[in-house]
């Protein structure tokens, strides 16, 4: 029995742009974790310093298991790649790549692995 063609057709090509959208967030989040390894290294005490390097890696973090889960084609990487987008959001820098994160992870087809028989 066949299926009913869905109204929207999903582009095959979305991966490789979540791919390269979660590699810049990483590169971004990445150079600001070592800026703020860079002030705590140069012995800046302050309280906000920490909370921004701590929070910065939290998103490095999950901008890195997103592109690691969708590279590898897990069965966890549209979760990840959407919690990613999400968290990366909560940034004024990160809401120009976190929307179109979101967005492809959410219909991108070819994210997991295809299932043999």
């Amino acid at each position: 029995m066949q299926q009913p063609p869905s109204p929207v057709a999903r582009a095959s090509g979305l991966r490789i742009f979540l791919l390269v959208v979660l590699a810049i967030a990483a590169l971004i989040f990445g150079v600001l974790v070592l800026a703020g390894l860079l002030a705590v290294a140069n012995g800046s005490n302050s309280s906000s310093v920490y909370t921004f390097t701590a929070s910065v890696a939290v998103l490095f973090a999950a901008s890195v298991v997103a592109l690691v889960g969708v590279s590898i084609r897990a069965s966890w990487s549209r979760v990840a790649a959407i919690l990613a987008g999400v968290a990366i959001s909560m940034t004024c820098i990160g809401s120009l790549l976190g929307i179109p994160i979101i967005v492809v992870a959410a219909r991108a087809p070819d994210l997991s692995r295809p299932r043999t028989a």
